[in-house]
C-alpha cells in the first residue's frame, strides 16, 4: 500500500515533466532549421543540448506517466498506445542527442528525417494525452460545423436506439448493457480487470471484484457501483475516471435496474416502470410506457373503401381514427334504426370502437349485436329504452373502456353486469333509475372504475 502511494505521488508529477520534452526538442529542431536556412558551417553547441534536455524530460514523463496510469484513472485501451509511443520517444530523442552531438558523421537527410519522425511523434503523442486528459471532442467541440462534420465523417456517434414497445425491450441487453459498454468496459473487461472486476458479461459482473457488493440487487446505497458513479468526481474513486463519465439518465437507468433487482434478464413489460424512469425512457429510447387505450394498439388492415360506403348508404356517420388507424368511429341517431342496419355494420365489427347510438330507438336484444364488436372502447346510449337487461349483453366487451346510459332506463339492477367488464374506466348514469348510494358503493370496490351520477 505504501509503494503504491509513492508511486501515485510520482505520478502526479506527469504534467509537470510533459511539456519540458516538446518545448526543448521543438527547440531544438528549429534551430537548426534555422541554421540549415543561413547555411551556418558549425552547428551550435545548444543544439544537442536542447536534444539531451529534451531527452531526459521525456524520460521522467515517461516514468512519471507510467506510474499515473498504474492508479486506474484513465481507459486501457487508449492508455496502452499512449505510453508505449512515450517511450519510444524517449529512445528517439536520446538517438536524436546522438545524432546532433555529431552532426558531420551522419548524412544531413537523416538528421532533417529524424527531426520530421519526431515532430510527428511528438504531435500524436500530445494529442493522444490530451484525449486520455479532456476527451476526444476537446479539440474539436467548439470547431464550426463544417470542421465538425468533416472530422467526425458526418456520423452520429450518441444515436441511441429506438424502441416500438415495451415489450420488445431486454431491460439489460438493451438499457443496461451498453451504458456499461460506453463507459466502464474500457477498464473492466475480459484482458483488463482494474479492481478484479470484468464488466463484459452477466456471469462475470456477478462475480464481482476486489470490492464486495459490487451490485446489491434492490439495494442502491449497498452497491459499489452505484457508490462510485455516484461520487464528486474529484474523489479519486469516482468511477469512470474519465471525462466519458455517465450522464444524469445513464445514472438513473442504472439506479432503477438496481432496484428493480438488477434482473439480467427480462423485458421492460415484466419489471416495474416507475414514474421517476419514464421520462428518461422516453426521451431516450422513445419508449412510452404510459398505458394506451386498446383503439391505439390495434393494428388491422385498411378497410375495403365499398363497406364504408355501403355503411353511408345504410345511415351511419362513418370516420376513421386517422391515416394510419383503420378504426372506425360510427355514429347513429334517429328512429329508423333497424336490425338489418345493425347486421350491415357487424359485417365490420372488429373495425368498430367507437360508436354511438344515443337518441336513437336501440332496443335491448339489438345490443347482442353490438356485443360482438371486439375491439370496441366507447358507447354512447344516452336518451335511449335501453335498459338492465340491455346493459347484461355488454358484459362481455373486454376492451371498453366508456360507457354512456345518461337518461336511459337502467336501475341498480345494471351494475353487477357493469362490473364484469373489467376494462371499463367510465361509465355515466345520470338521470337513470340508479340511486347514488349504490353507485358510490359500487366505485368503492372498483377504484379503476369512475361512475359519474347526478342526485336523480
Amino acid at each position: 500500500m505504501i509503494a503504491l502511494e509513492f508511486t501515485t505521488f510520482l505520478g502526479r508529477f506527469h504534467p509537470l515533466f510533459v511539456h519540458l520534452p516538446i518545448g526543448f526538442l521543438f527547440l531544438a529542431i528549429i534551430l537548426e532549421w534555422y541554421e540549415s536556412f543561413r547555411k551556418t558551417e558549425v552547428k551550435s553547441k545548444l543544439i544537442p543540448i536542447a536534444w539531451l534536455l529534451g531527452a531526459l524530460s521525456a524520460a521522467g514523463a515517461a516514468i512519471t506517466g507510467w506510474f499515473l496510469g498504474e492508479t486506474g484513472l484513465y481507459e486501457e485501451e487508449y492508455l496502452f498506445s499512449h505510453r508505449w509511443l512515450g517511450v519510444a520517444l524517449v529512445l528517439v530523442a536520446f538517438i536524436g542527442w546522438y545524432l546532433k552531438s555529431k552532426p558531420k558523421a551522419f548524412p544531413v537527410k537523416l538528421q532533417h528525417g529524424l527531426n520530421i519522425l519526431l515532430l510527428a511523434m511528438l504531435f500524436i503523442e500530445g494529442h493522444k494525452g490530451g484525449n486520455l486528459t479532456h476527451g476526444e471532442t476537446y479539440l474539436t467541440e467548439y470547431a464550426p460545423a463544417p470542421i465538425q462534420k468533416l472530422i467526425e465523417g458526418g456520423e452520429e456517434k450518441d444515436a441511441l436506439p429506438k424502441f416500438a414497445t415495451p415489450d420488445s425491450v431486454k431491460v439489460y441487453a438493451d438499457l443496461v448493457a451498453p451504458i456499461f459498454e460506453a463507459k466502464c468496459i474500457g477498464c473492466h473487461n475480459d484482458e483488463i480487470k482494474r479492481g478484479g472486476l470484468n464488466m463484459s458479461h452477466p456471469d462475470s459482473l456477478r462475480i464481482g471484484g476486489d470490492t464486495e457488493n459490487i451490485i446489491a440487487a434492490g439495494n442502491t446505497e449497498g452497491s459499489e457501483l452505484f457508490k462510485r458513479i455516484t461520487l464528486p468526481p474529484k474523489n479519486i474513486k469516482f468511477m469512470p475516471p474519465t471525462n466519458n463519465a455517465l450522464t444524469y439518465d445513464e445514472i438513473k437507468t442504472v439506479e432503477w435496474w438496481i432496484e428493480q433487482g438488477a434482473p439480467f434478464e427480462g423485458s421492460l413489460a415484466s419489471l416495474k416502470v416507475t414514474e421517476n424512469i419514464k421520462p428518461i425512457l422516453l426521451r431516450r429510447y422513445g419508449i412510452d410506457t404510459n398505458p394506451k387505450p386498446w383503439y391505439e394498439t390495434v393494428q388491422l388492415q385498411k378497410l375495403d373503401s365499398t363497406k364504408l360506403s355501403k355503411l353511408i348508404q345504410t345511415g351511419f356517420q362513418v370516420k376513421t381514427l386517422g391515416p394510419d388507424n383503420s378504426l372506425l368511429d360510427i355514429k347513429y341517431s334517429g328512429s329508423d334504426l333497424t336490425k338489418e342496419k345493425l347486421s350491415e355494420l357487424e359485417k365490420v365489427k372488429e373495425y368498430v370502437t367507437w360508436l354511438s347510438l344515443a337518441n336513437s330507438n336501440v332496443s335491448d336484444e339489438w345490443l347482442s349485436s353490438v356485443s360482438q364488436f371486439t375491439n370496441l372502447t366507447r358507447l354512447e346510449l344516452e336518451k335511449t329504452e335501453i335498459s338492465d337487461k340491455g346493459v347484461a349483453h355488454l358484459s362481455g366487451l373486454e376492451h371498453l373502456e366508456a360507457l354512456n346510459l345518461y337518461g336511459t332506463k337502467v336501475t341498480d339492477a345494471c351494475l353487477p353486469h357493469i362490473e364484469k367488464i373489467n376494462s371499463l374506466k367510465r361509465v355515466y348514469l345520470w338521470q337513470t333509475g340508479v340511486s347514488p348510494q349504490t353507485a358510490k358503493s359500487t366505485q368503492e370496490n372498483n377504484e379503476k372504475l369512475k361512475i359519474v351520477i347526478g342526485k336523480g
